[in-house]
C-alpha cells in the first residue's frame, strides 16, 4: 500500500491537523498512544511509538521548533490511525490485528527518518545541557490544557 499517499493525501493528515488543534484530544490522544505502547506485539515498535509522542508533545508545548508542518500533521495522523479503535484489520485479530498498526509506525518513522533523526540531535544535547545521561526521555503527562490551540499555517 502506498502509506505516502494514503496520509499525505488522504483523511490522516486532516485529522492530525485536527488534533493539533484541539489541545484537550491531543493530550487524550497522547495517553492513549503511551498505553497503546506497552501492548503484546508492539514491543519493535515500543520505543518509535514513544519517540514520535515525545516528538509532539515537545513541539506543542515548545520545547522543540526546528519541525515541519506537513510532517508532523502527518505523524500525528498516523499516531492517530495506530490508536483509532477502527483501522484496516482491527487489533483484535490474532496475530494479523497489530501489522497494519505496526506497518504505519514504520512507515512513518521510516518517512520521517531525517525529521525525527533532528529531533534526537536536539533532546541529546538538551539532555547533555541539563546533565543527563539518557538521550530520550521518558514521556511524561503535560497539562495541555495549559497549551493554546496549536495555529497551523494552511499547507
Amino acid at each position: 500500500m502506498d502509506y505516502t499517499h494514503y496520509f499525505k493525501k488522504g483523511g490522516w493528515a486532516a485529522m492530525g491537523r485536527y488534533y493539533a488543534m484541539h489541545p484537550g484530544k491531543l493530550k487524550r490522544l497522547l495517553k492513549r498512544a503511551k498505553q497503546y505502547a506497552s501492548r503484546q506485539g508492539l514491543q519493535k515498535v515500543k520505543g518509535e511509538l514513544l519517540l514520535v509522542c515525545q516528538y509532539v508533545r515537545d513541539v506543542f508545548t515548545g520545547r522543540y521548533k526546528d519541525y515541519n508542518v506537513l510532517n508532523l500533521t502527518v505523524i500525528v495522523g498516523a499516531i492517530v490511525y495506530v490508536v483509532a479503535p477502527v483501522d484496516v484489520l482491527p487489533d483484535f485479530v490474532p496475530l494479523t490485528g497489530l501489522v497494519d498498526d505496526t506497518a504505519i509506525l514504520l512507515w512513518a518513522t521510516s518517512e520521517f527518518s531525517e525529521e525525527l533523526e533532528r529531533y534526537r540531535q536536539h533532546v541529546a544535547a538538551r539532555a547533555a545541557a541539563e546533565g543527563e545521561t539518557k538521550k530520550e526521555e521518558e514521556i511524561e503527562d503535560v497539562e495541555f490544557e495549559e497549551i493554546p490551540p496549536f495555529s497551523l499555517p494552511r499547507t
